[in-house]
């Protein structure tokens, strides 16, 4: 419905810029006759200002759409540097997210994995440690996690509660690899109009099966002390 909303609002805000341009045009055009003929072009001056309101959102427009795609470096940044357009929703965000959190770990890209977590999480002094911990976790389960083995569906939605100015998202994947089930947990907060640097991921779990009532107990207990864990 939001994004029904938003099209309209925009259908509305083009109708009404080609509206005032058209108009604008022709007081301009008709102003200027007047003038000739010794009148004060005030028409002229109504159209000038009428004709310039559309191209200066086409300016202001043109110039968010550079900055966006200058800022954006990840799927958490579309949320951080929201634009007038809308973001990514929070489904396929997950997806995305977890994507490159699998991606990054698998390349050791480190950069690219820190830059999906939240500003607050990454000011934890102890962060590049977690991740090097984390990724040497990895490597111990000695088995290849492929996104699209856990991106085949959508994910369980868990419930998350949040406070009227945050909106969360939280989804458990799941995937046979080997014989074996295995767990990925994300966590992100997709709005916090108290604090920005919320915005991002906030927890990315991974388990076996053998470890997954560990995980629901984790998720439940609501404990951000664990950002990033391999059970």
């Amino acid at each position: 419905m939001a994004l029904g909303l938003f099209l309209m609002l925009i259908i509305l805000l083009v109708f009404v810029a080609l509206a005032l341009l058209i108009i604008g045009i022709v007081f301009i055009i008709s102003g200027t006759g007047n003038k000739k003929k010794g009148g004060k072009g005030t028409k002229r001056t109504i159209g000038l200002v009428m004709v310039a309101i559309p191209l200066l959102l086409i300016v202001y427009i043109g110039g968010r759409s550079v900055w966006y795609n200058a800022s954006v470096k990840c799927v958490a940044d579309e949320w951080r540097y929201k634009p007038f357009f809308m973001p990514r929703n929070s489904v396929t965000g997950s997806n995305e997210i977890l994507r490159e959190l699998l991606e990054a770990a698998d390349d050791e890209d480190e950069d690219k994995f820190y830059r999906e977590f939240s500003e607050n999480v990454r000011d934890d002094r102890d962060f590049e440690d977690t991740v090097d911990d984390f990724l040497d976790k990895l490597d111990d389960l000695d088995v290849e996690l492929d996104p699209d083995d856990f991106l085949k569906d959508y994910g369980k939605n868990v419930h998350l509660e949040g406070d009227k100015n945050t909106y969360l998202d939280g989804r458990i994947y799941s995937a046979e690899i080997d014989g074996e089930t295995y767990y990925c947990y994300v966590r992100i907060c997709i709005t916090n109009y108290g604090d920005k640097d919320d915005v991002g991921l906030q927890q990315f779990i991974v388990c076996t099966e053998d470890k997954v009532d560990e995980l629901h107990r984790i998720i439940e207990d609501d404990d951000d002390d664990i950002y990033l864990e391999v059970l």
